[in-house]
């Protein structure tokens, strides 16, 4: 029998792990869960409204605007969630906000609206995941060239959403930019901060201080180098608080740098000095259109018997490597079940990393995933079936299915499919990944596609399609050309399956030639 000592640690650690794996941002499907929790937030507030008549009307004004957004957002969850600013917003205010209304009802009147608030903080986003959304919204304007302007006003990639960034959204942007070292981008949103805060004032207790911003964004002006800049910006900041002591400190210190030509900011790393990457280019939907006159499309009555009597629609997109697009391979009703399957088991996606030999969460990628054996349902012996169909490999050996759903932002930078580790346990027993297939589940509004560089080829999602390509040549050395990625979402919930199939089953269907 367990000691109650035991018990007690595994249970501290099960939720430790379960809070570590929450990672609210990089899955649509699992913010959802923030809103409802956010309703309940709202709710405690009201009753706390009520028992103070001193803060009554504050708190009554907030609490009906809060409500307005929530209810706006649960009568159409995902097309709410889908947007990256109502995510970014959605987590920044509760990370932030709530912990200010925390403050503004330590009374001792309310004790139990705070202590429901404690309780819920919880299953709240934590600063890392405050962090994480902002890094994905940077993501967002630096693959797709946006303007901080008009993204702070909704505009994504030139469609106009019914949705804006408040003062506090962009300051927080700004701020933890800043803090990230990227200097260039936390300036532009430190601006948009105090151009909003002119606009549209934030009401107490969530008011900032305009003298603040304007610090922070002549601080990240001095890292800039563009002193000058910064001792505007001070002295605007000046005229509305004359005998301010940190700023006028500050303004000395940036006279003294100007007048001795000393600047303490570090050398900075030019961006973008070569101009728009294949990457950047392939997610924003610029390559060329291929011109090899041996791509076509048919209906693909060959690979197995059974096509015979239900031959798939097939579009040849690319020989090397060998890259095929199947249509209209899942119906709705599967689509449904798929989501159904996943959405409560989603976990954050992880890499296997060779250096430690195990795998792991990296920033490189950023979505929630779900395994299934080949045998989980009829449905999945039904889509390896297919898998089978549309690729003429034996399935024997090869990985389990992978769910995915990418939340704000949500993307996987460039990398290799295969492992190309002769040695290594992860193909000593059924090879390398010989080939990669990949199912859309849901159609993108913006973004999201997945791009070969080097190749210059980018397929955009489209519910219900599958690509498939070859990671190893006809000899089973590794093909580089397959060098992929998934592109940020701008707008959207990303879903996708894939299956990769490894190579030592092919012996037959696929012989490794060599030259």
């Amino acid at each position: 029998m367990r000691s109650p000592l035991i018990l007690l640690t595994c249970q501290v650690l099960l939720i430790l792990r379960v809070k570590a794996e929450e990672s609210h941002c990089t899955s649509v499907a699992g913010m959802v869960k923030l809103l409802d929790l956010e309703a309940q937030l709202i709710d405690n507030l009201d009753d706390y409204a009520r028992e103070l008549e001193k803060k009554l009307e504050i708190v009554k004004r907030s609490v009906t605007s809060m409500r307005l957004e929530n209810d706006r957002a649960r009568g159409s969850t995902e097309e709410y969630l889908s947007n990256p600013l109502n995510s970014f917003s959605l987590i920044r205010r509760m990370n932030r906000d709530w912990m200010i209304w925390q403050l503004f009802m330590d009374d001792p009147v309310g004790i139990t609206q705070m202590e429901k608030i404690q309780e819920l903080r919880e299953h709240m986003p934590t600063n890392t995941d405050v962090e994480e959304a902002v890094t994905a919204l940077d993501r967002i304007q630096s693959t797709y060239g946006l303007k901080v302007a008009e993204i702070a006003h909704g505009l994504l990639n030139g469609k106009q959403y019914n949705v804006s960034l408040t003062a506090l959204d962009t300051y927080a942007l700004g701020q933890i930019l800043f803090d990230q070292g990227n200097y260039a981008a936390a300036a532009a949103w430190l601006y948009q901060s105090l151009v909003l805060n002119e606009v549209f004032t934030v009401a107490a207790p969530l008011e900032i201080s305009k003298s603040e911003v304007q610090m922070v964004y002549a601080e990240s002006l001095l890292k800039l180098n563009q002193n000058a800049d910064a001792l505007k910006v001070v002295n605007i900041a000046l005229t509305d608080k004359p005998h301010d002591i940190k700023l006028l400190l500050k303004k000395s210190e940036i006279e003294t740098m100007i007048r001795t030509g000393s600047n303490n900011a570090p050398q900075l790393k030019v961006q973008n000095a070569v101009g728009v990457t294949a990457y950047q280019m392939g997610c924003r939907g610029q390559f060329p259109p291929s011109v090899d006159g041996r791509l076509h499309c048919l209906y693909n009555r060959t690979t197995t018997p059974f096509l015979t009597l239900a031959p798939l629609k097939m579009e040849l997109v690319g020989l090397d490597p060998y890259m095929a697009i199947y249509h209209e391979v899942l119906s709705a009703k599967e689509i449904a079940e798929l989501q159904g399957m996943a959405t409560p088991g989603l976990k954050r996606a992880t890499v296997f990393q060779a250096s430690s030999g195990r795998n792991e969460v990296v920033k490189t990628r950023t979505s929630k995933v779900a395994w299934f054996p080949d045998t989980y349902s009829p449905l999945t012996v039904r889509l390896n079936a297919r898998i089978a169909d549309m690729t003429g490999f034996n399935l024997l050996g090869s990985e389990m299915l992978q769910l995915m759903n990418y939340g704000l932002g949500g993307h996987y930078d460039k990398h290799y499919d295969f492992f190309n580790q002769t040695n290594s346990n992860l193909t000593l027993m059924s090879g390398d990944r010989i080939a990669t297939v990949l199912f859309y589940l849901t159609d993108v509004e913006q973004g999201g596609a997945t791009v070969f560089p080097n190749i210059q080829k980018a397929v955009f999602p489209q519910r219900g399609s599958v690509i498939m390509w070859y990671n190893l040549k006809d000899d089973g050395v590794p093909n580089t050309q397959t060098l992929h990625a998934a592109c940020p979402v701008i707008v959207g919930s990303k879903w996708v399956c894939n299956k990769w199939i490894r190579e030592r089953e092919q012996l037959f269907r696929r012989p490794c030639l060599k030259k």
